[in-house]
């Protein structure tokens, strides 16, 4: 293995692998199908693998490349949250922060490590949060502090920041509690004209412009009161009359949401978008009702590395079940050399793989595949 410890060769290097693993992810992607893009995401892997971790043309990790996520999004009460500090902290305990802007927009870079937690503190003290899966979009309003507070068990969320490198909500459970946003508001998103049925309130496009969701959150006032670690939430308008009492059961029936930004329930299996196989956040202009596959890899063992994220956008479909995930042959036979399946699950819609690269290095990885219909 060849150490060099420039970083500007290092950051060449990268590149090239980089530029490689998604040139050749998209070549096999093209056949359409999950199978193929699985294999593309392995290749993708793979080389963005040998690209941290050494071999010939790539230099060993030596503590000058250090992968990024960016998030962007808007903090809002109704009103924008301008010039205030918006706070971060990423799945290993790391932390960035950025200030909005007069409309309440933001871009804050941070050290990538799904998924994140995200706080700002508005001109009167209260502190609202928010949870993004992946680089992307993440807006911090009331509503996003609602979901939060739902998927942590109405417990502090204070604490939940604070032990975030250890303990905190899943994906799959902050998305369900978004839902359970949307089922108490019905009535409220009705009335602005918005689709309770398809708005995720933590990505979905939003501009602090006083229409659509935000004049919803303008007819709100949303105050947690914790005591003994559990919380509880009252929603009043801002003449202080009760709005609704939120409900922990209330019926999700019909609202089917994602972690697509400004997707909905797509509508159909998709099969007529463009194949695109890309380093970061996923495509905001991919066909609605097909798939996105959100890969993150995991490098056991190895202090330092971190592998970015890849997005495979306008596959038709998701793996059918445990067989169509782990034991198609077309996936095995499209494996790059020296790589080594060593275990895989399926818990629909979120795939995992263990495996073994051996050459030109031996390094175990995990990698999680999540399938997003658009």
């Amino acid at each position: 293995m060849r150490y060099n410890a420039t970083p500007h060769h290092n950051a060449i290097t990268t590149a090239a692998h980089a530029h490689r693993a998604a040139r050749r992810g998209t070549a096999l992607a093209q056949r359409r199908t999950p199978v193929a893009a699985l294999a593309a995401a392995a290749t993708a892997a793979l080389l963005l693998l040998t690209a941290c971790g050494g071999g010939d043309d790539a230099p060993a990790n030596n503590g000058n490349q250090t992968a990024t996520a960016q998030i962007t999004g808007v903090a809002a009460t109704g009103a924008a949250i301008a010039g205030a500090t918006v706070r971060a902290v990423n799945a290993a305990g790391a932390t960035a922060s950025a200030t909005t802007a007069a409309d309440g927009s933001y871009t804050l870079t941070i050290t990538e490590g799904a998924p994140y937690a995200l706080t700002v503190t508005d001109g009167a003290g209260a502190v609202w949060y928010s949870y993004a899966p992946a680089a992307g979009t993440a807006h911090i309003t009331p509503l996003t502090t609602l979901a939060l507070l739902d998927a942590n068990g109405n417990r502090p969320l204070a604490d939940m920041v604070a032990s975030w490198a250890g303990t905190r909500p899943t994906d799959s459970a902050v998305l369900q509690s978004a839902q359970r946003v949307n089922a108490n508001l019905r009535a409220q998103y009705a009335a602005a004209g918005i689709d309770a049925s398809a708005l995720n309130v933590f990505n979905s496009s939003f501009t602090a412009n006083h229409t659509g969701l935000d004049a919803v959150l303008d007819g709100l006032r949303v105050a947690i009161a914790c005591n003994a670690g559990t919380c509880a939430q009252t929603l009043t308008n801002p003449a202080g009359d009760t709005v609704l009492r939120w409900s922990a059961t209330a019926s999700t029936t019909g609202i089917s949401l994602s972690w697509t930004a400004g997707a909905g329930t797509g509508g159909g299996t998709g099969g007529s978008g463009t194949v695109n196989v890309s380093l970061g956040a996923c495509s905001s202009t991919a066909a609605a009702g097909t798939w996105s596959m959100v890969v993150q890899t995991t490098v056991s063992g190895v202090a330092g590395v971190t592998i970015p994220e890849v997005c495979v956008d306008g596959l038709p479909d998701k793996p059918q079940g445990n067989d169509g995930f782990c034991n198609e042959a077309d996936f095995q036979n499209e494996l790059p050399a020296g790589v080594q399946v060593m275990s895989c699950t399926w818990a629909d819609p979120v795939g995992t793989i263990s495996a073994r690269v051996t050459s030109p290095i031996t390094l175990d990885y995990q990698v999680k595949y999540t399938f997003v219909q658009r």
